[in-house]
């Protein structure tokens, strides 16, 4: 990992706050354990809307059941192809900051930030490459399937998603001096 640090990192530092590690998500690694689930539904929604589709243009049905199809179809394929396609782009303009106080991450235009000190509950996912997950979420998180009951209770508030040397990371949070 290159250790020199960006000079627009600065930006969004206070005067007390340091660097201890920047980085990027990898490229690899697409898949996740909802992907266990995922994929095969995926596979079984495109399947019969792509048969359905198929169906309606053979037998020559009226216009609004051709066109009522071309949406599913849609979804189907983000849920097969579109969704990966996506993470790695979403990754290529990611880019991850640990401070000595918080943990930044840039994806876009957006900044997102995480006291960690306040939010130590953390899951690590290892990859055999080294790489990994490091997932942050919060005894508060049961709390909030009341007012947001299609949240899973195990979905990550904040994500340092596919990082290149996960234990080093992990050691940096564990240690932040």
């Amino acid at each position: 990992m290159d250790n020199r640090q960006p000079n627009w990192i600065n930006n969004y530092l206070s005067p007390d706050e340091y660097v201890l590690w920047n980085g990027r998500p990898g490229s690899g690694n697409l898949l996740n354990k909802n992907d266990i689930f995922m994929i095969p539904f995926s596979i079984m929604w495109c399947g019969f809307v792509i048969f359905w589709e198929a169906s309606v243009l053979i037998s020559h049905a009226p216009l609004i059941f051709r066109l009522w199809g071309i949406p599913f179809v849609c979804v189907g394929l983000y849920m097969v192809f579109g969704r990966f396609i996506m993470k790695s782009h979403l990754r290529k303009e990611t880019a991850y900051v640990v401070t000595n106080k918080r943990i930044l991450s840039f994806v876009k235009n957006q900044v997102n930030t995480l006291d960690y000190h306040n939010c130590p509950a953390k899951t690590v996912t290892r990859h055999s490459d080294g790489s990994g997950t490091i997932s942050f979420s919060s005894s508060t998180q049961a709390n909030m399937m009341f007012y947001w009951p299609n949240r899973s209770s195990n979905q990550a508030l904040f994500e340092l998603d596919n990082i290149p040397d996960v234990d080093r990371v992990l050691q940096i949070l564990s240690n932040p001096s």
